[in-house]
């Protein structure tokens, strides 16, 4: 259960960094553009509901015998 954890950890990560990046480049290249804060807040929207689910999976593995 936990290497399922660290895998999914590592996969959302690597999402999460390249809405991120998408994000920076929108913003350099046009200021403020709507399109970059959206890649932006999208992958801080991923990144929370890895957290979310983390905790959720996480919790049995105190409870294994």
């Amino acid at each position: 259960m936990i290497k399922i954890l660290f895998v999914m950890v590592a996969i959302v990560t690597m999402i999460a960094l390249a809405f991120w990046a998408n994000g920076v480049k929108y913003l350099k290249k046009d200021e403020y553009n709507k399109k970059g804060i959206k890649y932006i807040l999208l992958g801080t929207s991923v990144t929370g509901i890895c957290i979310i689910l983390n905790a959720i999976l996480f919790i049995p593995t105190f409870y294994q015998t």
